[in-house]
């Protein structure tokens, strides 16, 4: 039964895709992973592209979260000057770990600066000499904290000491081995500086978020990669460090989930077990998620079941679960769609207005191709070509089909500059979630595996049968097969 007072005519939209552009703290959900970054759990927070990371970051980044906290967004970083700090005394896996612990001490020392106004104490003159002396200020740009060729060191900030030797400057261009040693030794003071001043300020604790670490990647080359795992291994090391400050102090990094499984270093397995958050929804944390925007929006009458109608899509599925099959179970998709669901529901002059059948049937083209750009920015860093398999489920036209068939498919389509063969195609598909396998039951059932909904399942390379992700069919304008016999 609907409630007669509420009506999608009043809904602008229900929300933006990208949480940077949302008003997304006016209906902020609180899950459980605010209660583990609030606790200090964890440091490396995994996700795919748009399962919430940067609406985190700004929950405890504009005053939502009881932490002082700072955005560290990477969007246009110099990643080339970046890549010329490099410790050539380090392995290679090691070589950015020292620069990258270097900025998060200088970010630090910013935020805390910040935090102790007029403040004289010798940490705080410390700091702010050393930022006047490098950077002309105490707020410097990110993109600015790696570039000066020379930091100045004087007595009136920092002079760290290196085999019992004072250091009146550190040379971040220098071409010989050493660098690292020395930005240690430098770090280790203005890390010093930072937790001392925290302690007498009594702040909340101290927590950089470095966030949009994809942004403008259009390949993974292996001097990104291990640019990456330094980022990590020094948030990780600043972490321990500061594990005796009279503050809690905490680097956290968030990073797509598919660039983190690019990543090969030793300790990964140790990091993934204990200091990794996931981001994952599920049906009902995602219709909380909408419920509140509802009620925000709406009014606290406000819920799913009373803006659509109750009667089933065609083969019996409700409205709810025939959109949730279309998405990889992320906000970001299930906006998309109920905003393209949305538009096509305004065109009537119903009142109230609610959603109908059709109106969930009129958004499935306009949200396919949007899905068919997503997976472009998520796969194409990773393999260029991947259209080249799209278009090989388009030949085959069925939403199902079978190894063989994909591989006379695939080979037709293959560009000459493509190196995937036929069945890691097959394995790379699955792993961006387009495609799932036919797994059968020991009872003579079989059912369909994905791996964004079971991603313990892992790949089986032995799998015959496979199935395009439904929110694909009107993209690669793919029918559903007819009744096997």
């Amino acid at each position: 039964m609907q409630h007669s007072m509420i009506s999608l005519k009043q809904l602008g939209t229900f929300g933006k895709v990208a949480a940077e552009d949302d008003a997304v703290l006016d209906y902020f959900l609180e899950t459980d992973a605010v209660g583990r970054i609030q606790s200090n759990e964890v440091f490396l927070i995994l996700g795919r592209k748009g399962s919430g990371k940067t609406a985190l970051v700004r929950y405890f980044t504009e005053g939502r979260g009881s932490t002082t906290s700072k955005s560290i967004n990477l969007r246009n970083y110099p990643w080339a000057i970046h890549a010329e700090r490099i410790d050539r005394g380090a392995s290679e896996v090691e070589a950015f770990v020292s620069s990258w612990r270097f900025l998060i001490a200088v970010e630090f020392g910013s935020v805390v600066l910040m935090r102790a106004g007029k403040d004289n104490s010798k940490p705080s003159k410390a700091l702010r000499n050393f930022f006047k002396e490098n950077y002309g200020g105490e707020n410097p740009p990110l993109g600015d904290i790696l570039r000066p060729p020379h930091l100045k060191l004087s007595r009136l900030s920092f002079e760290p000491q290196v085999l019992g030797n004072k250091l009146g400057g550190i040379a971040l261009d220098r071409k010989d081995p050493g660098l690292g040693r020395e930005l240690d030794a430098l770090t280790n003071a203005v890390l010093g500086a930072v937790k001392e001043l925290a302690g007498a300020l009594k702040v909340p604790a101290l927590v950089l978020h470095f966030d949009e670490l994809d942004q403008g990647l259009l390949t993974m080359d292996e001097t990104r990669k291990r640019m990456l795992v330094g980022l990590i291994l020094a948030a990780r090391s600043i972490r321990y460090d500061c594990r005796d400050a009279p503050v809690v102090i905490n680097p956290l990094v968030y990073l797509r989930t598919d660039l983190w499984e690019e990543l090969q270093f030793s300790d990964k397995n140790k990091i993934t077990q204990a200091l990794v958050l996931n981001l994952e929804w599920d049906s009902t944390a995602l219709k909380k998620l909408v419920d509140t925007r509802l009620r925000a929006r709406l009014g606290d009458g406000a819920h799913w079941n009373v803006v659509a109608t109750d009667d089933l899509m065609r083969g019996s599925q409700a409205k709810w679960d025939h959109i949730l099959a279309r998405t990889f179970l992320r906000p970001r998709d299930l906006i998309q769609f109920l905003n393209s669901a949305l538009e096509y529901a305004k065109m009537r002059s119903d009142d109230p207005l609610v959603f109908e059948n059709q109106d969930i049937v009129n958004a499935r083209d306009r949200y396919s191709t949007y899905l068919k750009k997503e997976l472009d920015d998520e796969i194409m860093p990773h393999w260029k070509r991947w259209d080249d398999a799209l278009q090989a489920c388009s030949g085959i036209a069925t939403i199902t089909f079978g190894r063989e068939r994909f591989i006379s498919e695939y080979t037709k389509h293959k560009s000459a500059d493509n190196p995937v063969l036929p069945d890691d195609a097959l394995r790379r598909l699955y792993e961006f979630f387009v495609l799932g396998y036919e797994r059968r039951s020991g009872y003579g059932g079989t059912s369909w595996v994905f791996r964004y909904t079971s991603p313990e399942a892992g790949w089986d390379i032995g799998a015959s049968r496979f199935k395009v992700h439904l929110g694909l069919k009107e993209y690669a304008k793919l029918r559903e097969e007819r009744a096997r016999g």
